[in-house]
């Protein structure tokens, strides 16, 4: 068996995308993992997504071939990461594209040339697979390539086809055979037998590459036609790739891992090969935090919905990993830098996004304690709710299946993220046993819909609304807008429903494409531009402008006339509301670097939203942001204003302008060239959005709101100019009102709320302390009507007069620990109810738990409670089983006796 030579990851990846070079493709940047033109999709999961209208013979790139190194997100697997040598959340995919350029020959001669010309890997080590029906794939690499046939293995559709299975399951459309290109690191056995065979078994072959042929069009009867434009769509996997270079035996050990792993030794005091479960959770927690801080580069922050689900649940995972290794406080923020140390060079939104992704890793980190704390809360009320009925069940018996478990248990772990192991130790700590088949299937069943949602559906080439208007040869559409605000042009293109309609009348609704437009489409935190579509004899109103593949959508209501595609118009935008915008984008800007200056580098932008009426701004810190504070960025933004400083936008290449400093927005992706904006040396950013020229054209700048978003990350509201002296009025008009009220000056009203507030908290005091039951005197009631059950223990029935909840709390504390051992049980009627307590010693919990009786005496009464074995409370609605209730309470605690 030759030995390779080891190859840096960031040397193969720049290795491969200048051999393609040299053979005619075009390099071009990964896409974001928010998919920019495919609304069908999460993240981006292969390299071949941002090329979709390409492949389909409607896009717009000047290029028919095509290389890249794709930033992708997969997550159907995650059990699997880190517990196998290969699966991974985020990877890279290094990808070649023909357009209906080469095909077949070329692509397998290059990438075999790639292989074994410019990696080095030997020939002898490499074997492919084909279609079982791909004669002309086969042909190739056994006659051009000069590979044995016994190294050429012919699969079926699931293993050897795209979309896997299309012939027989579909999806119609596009599809073609793959040939897929594998390591053997055992050539010195006898290669297994083609006959039988389904697949090569992953533990011995490595697949580095996939050939995707796109050459027929499947038919709803299942016919495959040829495409009359062939494809070709490879991918090649660098972490695989460079995990064989170096000779180990699972990815993590590459260069592009092994970083991580020294800093999660250092942090966590352990040694990575000691033991193979906390083996398992620094590579988990590798990976996870890599592609986590990947996500919320490209603006997926963790949160509750879509992409922050996912974002979240993957983050969670790793501190549950954390937490497994001993770790206490947050710790995985700390990786964030040392990921920016490897991938920033390539992927340099990484080291920009540092303090927002260091920020908001810590803040979820943080978190996990509470939500933590509410599945064990969660898995308690989950007990109490179902455990009691199991009326069968024999404490002292061996531990019994508790049904329902399963799914519950799986609801807890995948929502929740708290550890299924832990419900598990609860259970058996009750008595009961997980059930293990109810969970696996719950699991399975997720892993499925994972799976379903990231394969290929029949949504992946279905036909967006850019798509049909390229079909119609509709021009897209020419921004104007930073220039002028109305432009005479004419109606390209009226959809409804999304679809080319032919006409509309007053009251009808559609979205209008106009070769030229003046309106801002929505974008960089910046709301769409509202305005008015004027033709002969006929108007419609734009309501909001948006923009999709080029083509700005005009979202219209039809006021008057006909409107109908071909007819010259006007297009103008609504001025106040453009200026009111304006002046809060560059406020925005403003606040940023303000935020900067006064609180400290840490702070970064994690949101924006731009409208006419007010800005928002979400930043990174950790702290409520005092008066005194909020003054000081009011007074710098404000002296930014007053100094009438020139705000210059201009147009850079993306590498001149961020090494002039020029900060990218949160978020965002950028072409080769971006449009950079300065307030003299004051502010430097990236943006694409509309401005005022000068500052002083803002007026005035004001903070409405400071709240929190999340941990660690806060929300700025603010407003501008006219909204800025309104917001003053507003204010000034309540405080007057209040003062008038109160019959005291403006300048005195603080002082006369402070004097009622401190009398209105005496008069409660001594109303509370005149109306409080004697909760001494409840107390030796109870004792008093205490009886002696088995042993020491005494028990007792105590119906009280009204009492607050509060104030049976601390009677129920003050019996467990004046009587103990004791178990009880106090009902105290109201107007609106009664109130249940129990109490039960620790050691009697094992024949008789609090949470249970009060659960039954509350439902007898038409309402519900709960709580510990050794203390619960709730609230019954109907007093007039009050009786009944007390009589229960007595059965219920003969148990004891």
């Amino acid at each position: 068996m030759t030995r390779m030579r080891p190859i840096p990851a960031a040397e193969i990846r720049e290795r491969y995308l200048r051999f393609f070079e040299a053979r005619g493709h075009q390099r071009l940047p990964s896409d974001s993992l928010v998919p920019s033109n495919d609304p069908t999709l999460l993240f981006t999961g292969a390299g071949m997504n941002q090329f979709k209208d390409m492949f389909l013979g409607r896009g717009s790139l000047p290029y028919r071939r095509v290389a890249t190194a794709q930033k992708c997100l997969r997550v159907p697997d995650l059990e699997n990461v880190g517990a196998t040598p290969r699966h991974h959340t985020f990877f890279e995919m290094l990808g070649n594209f023909s357009f209906g350029d080469y095909f077949k020959a070329e692509c397998i001669r290059w990438e075999w040339e790639f292989f074994t010309d410019e990696l080095g890997f030997p020939a002898d080590q490499l074997v492919v697979t084909v279609y079982q029906d791909d004669d002309e794939a086969f042909a190739i690499w056994r006659d051009d390539i000069g590979l044995d046939p016994s190294r050429i293995f012919r699969f079926g559709e699931k293993e050897n086809f795209w979309p896997a299975e299309a012939p027989s399951k579909g999806p119609n459309g596009p599809c073609g055979p793959c040939s897929e290109i594998y390591f053997d690191k055992n050539p010195e056995e006898a290669l297994p037998q083609d006959e039988g065979l389904e697949a090569l078994p992953d533990d011995r072959f490595v697949e580095v590459g996939n050939c995707v042929f796109t050459q027929f069009d499947r038919q709803s009867d299942g016919s495959l036609e040829p495409l009359p434009q062939r494809n070709i769509d490879v991918g090649l996997g660098l972490e695989r790739i460079a995990a064989v270079l170096a000779g180990v035996p699972n990815n993590f050990g590459t260069d592009l891992f092994t970083p991580y792993l020294e800093h999660l030794q250092q942090v966590t005091g352990k040694t990575y090969g000691d033991d193979e479960r906390d083996d398992v959770r620094m590579r988990r927690i590798a990976d996870h935090v890599r592609a986590v801080v990947f996500c919320i580069a490209d603006g997926a922050v963790p949160g509750n919905e879509g992409r922050g689900y996912v974002v979240r649940k993957i983050l969670r995972r790793a501190v549950r990993d954390g937490l497994d290794l001993g770790m206490e406080g947050a710790f995985l923020h700390g990786l964030v830098d040392v990921i920016a140390k490897v991938m920033g060079d390539v992927y340099p939104e990484v080291r920009e996004h540092a303090g927002q992704c260091r920020a908001l890793i810590k803040s979820e980190e943080e978190s996990f304690a509470g939500v933590y704390r509410q599945g064990r809360k969660r898995l308690d009320a989950f007990l109490a709710a179902h455990a009691a009925n199991d009326q069968a069940h024999d404490r002292g018996a061996d531990p019994r299946r508790l049904d329902g478990s399963g799914d519950f248990a799986f609801q807890l772990h995948d929502t929740y993220g708290f550890p299924v192991d832990i419900t598990r130790q609860v259970l058996l700590d009750r008595g009961f046993t997980l059930d293990e088949d109810g969970f696996e299937a719950a699991m399975a069943a997720q892993q499925e819909r994972a799976r379903a949602a990231s394969a290929t559906s029949e949504a992946v080439f279905a036909e967006s609304i850019g798509m049909r208007l390229r079909d119609l040869s509709v021009p897209r559409t020419e921004f104007v807008g930073y220039e002028r605000l109305s432009v005479d042009t004419e109606i390209g293109a009226v959809l409804v429903g999304g679809r080319p309609g032919a006409s509309l009348t007053a009251g009808g609704e559609a979205l209008v494409v106009v070769p030229q437009t003046p309106c801002y489409a929505q974008g960089g935190g910046q709301v769409g531009d509202r305005g008015v579509v004027e033709w002969s004899g006929g108007t419609a109103e734009i309501r909001d402008t948006t923009s999709q593949d080029g083509f700005w959508l005009h979202d219209v209501v039809v006021a008057a006339g006909e409107l109908r595609a071909g007819v010259p118009c006007r297009v103008r935008v609504d001025e106040d509301s453009r200026r009111a915008t304006e002046r809060n984008h560059t406020a925005t800007h403003l606040l940023h670097a303000a935020l900067k200056n006064q609180l400290g580098g840490h702070v970064s932008q994690a949101g924006s939203e731009v409208s006419p009426d007010r800005l928002r701004f979400d930043y990174t810190h950790g702290e409520r942001l005092t008066d005194e504070q909020i003054h000081a960025l009011e007074d710098e933004v404000n002296a930014v204003i007053l100094a009438a400083i020139p705000v210059e936008p201009a147009i850079r290449s993306l590498g001149e302008a961020r090494a002039a400093g020029f900060v990218a927005m949160f978020g965002e992706k950028y072409g080769d060239e971006v449009r950079t904006l300065s307030v003299g040396d004051y502010s430097r950013e990236l943006c694409g959005g509309t401005h005022v020229r000068n500052s002083g054209n803002i007026g005035s700048f004001r903070i409405v709101s400071d709240s929190a978003v999340s941990a660690g990350t806060r929300r700025i509201e603010a407003v501008t100019g006219v909204g800025a002296l309104l917001s003053a009025r507003r204010e000034h008009v309540e405080l007057s009102a209040v003062a008038q009220l109160l019959k005291v000056p403006l300048d005195e009203v603080g002082e006369k709320v402070r004097g009622m507030l401190d009398e209105t908290r005496r008069l409660r005091k001594e109303l509370q302390a005149a109306t409080a039951a004697d909760l001494g005197k409840i107390l030796d009631d109870l004792e008093a009507a205490a009886t002696r059950a088995a042993g020491d223990v005494r028990v007792a029935v105590l119906r009280t007069g009204s009492l607050e909840m509060k104030e049976l709390q601390e009677l129920m504390t003050r019996a467990r620990q004046k009587l103990e051992p004791f178990a009880g049980v106090v009902l105290a009627e109201s107007s609106d109810g009664v109130l249940v307590g129990a109490v039960v010693s620790k050691p009697l919990t094992d024949r008789l738990r609090a949470g249970d009786l009060v659960k039954e005496l509350t439902g007898l009464l038409g309402g519900g409670g709960g709580g510990r074995p050794e203390m619960a409370q709730g609230k019954g609605r109907d007093a007039g089983q009050l009786d009944a209730a007390v009589a229960r309470a007595r059965e219920l605690l003969a148990v004891l006796g």
